[in-house]
């Protein structure tokens, strides 16, 4: 990922060779706490189909035994990937090319497929509201079924995210660290520090109709008021809203934030739409 102007939108993803550079990855930012959502887990991203070119890291998470979803842009340019469901703490290392690090959880491979709307480029050529005219939301299918986990995320129905009030509080997940230091001598992307972990934190959904808002929701990203928000790492992570007789729904995946410091607001794509429903539930069929 390369670093581009404050006025632009920045993609959430995650360059491997820019995690190990500073000894971090990026993630969850604000009142966040140690997730153990089952469904949810931490995507490699390689450019080759033998997985033997490592190029970035997201987040995904399931919603069968063998297709998870994540974001459009993590999977251009992608030819395979692995997945494992390990909450963290996850230290690893690039050796020969490969990721290397110590778990007992399994780790699945599979293929992914992004919505044919996704954004054209991963390097944050993207900018302002022409980011809006795409789903930016993709699909894996694992070679084989995840075992161990029974609980997968629900989709929402259609239209959900347009009867939600402003402020209400949604829950998002994700991958990576939670920090940045001071002074950020080298950028501030470059200040984010950690390990992976899976984590999460408490936002609120922001008012107001915006270009975009019939395949974006807003939320807070606020991390020096307390505030939880998402941070590179995050992408495709789920945003969950939970009702009062507490069923969750996955309503919305992260996508974008406003900068590099990853405060002020927060884009995710909406899941709810019926063109990106009908588009997931062919994958399920």
């Amino acid at each position: 990922m390369k670093n581009v102007k404050l006025a632009t939108l920045v993609i959430l993803s995650a360059l491997i060779i820019l995690a190990l550079s500073s000894n971090a990855a990026y993630g969850i930012t604000g009142n966040f706490q140690a997730d153990s959502t089952p469904y949810v887990g931490v995507v490699v991203l390689f450019s080759d189909a033998a997985r033997q070119v490592p190029v970035g890291y997201c987040t995904g998470f399931l919603i069968s035994p063998t297709v998870m979803i994540t974001a459009g842009h993590s999977c251009l340019g992608v030819a395979a990937v692995s997945v494992c469901f390990d909450k963290g703490t996850i230290r690893y290392s690039i050796e020969n090319d490969q990721i290397v690090y110590s778990t007992k959880e399994p780790i699945y491979n599979g293929v992914p497929t992004a919505y044919e709307d996704a954004p054209s480029s991963a390097n944050g050529a993207n900018k302002g509201n022409q980011a809006y005219s795409a789903s930016d939301i993709g699909i894996i299918v694992l070679d084989e079924p995840v075992t161990g986990i029974t609980t997968f995320a629900t989709l929402p129905e259609p239209g959900a995210a347009d009867n939600l009030p402003a402020k209400t509080s949604l829950k998002v997940i994700g991958y990576g660290v939670q920090y940045q230091t001071t002074p950020r001598n080298n950028g501030p992307q470059e200040a984010w520090v950690g390990y992976v972990s899976c984590n999460s934190a408490q936002v609120n959904l922001q008012p107001g109709n915006f270009a975009g808002s019939d395949k974006y929701i807003r939320l807070t990203a606020n991390p020096s008021q307390g505030k939880g928000g998402v941070a590179f790492g995050d992408s495709g992570g789920p945003v969950i809203y939970q009702t009062a007789n507490g069923q969750q729904t996955v309503i919305a995946i992260h996508a974008y934030v406003n900068n590099a410091n990853c405060a002020g607001i927060t884009y995710h794509t909406r899941l709810d739409t019926p063109q990106i429903l009908t588009w997931v539930n062919s994958f399920l069929a």
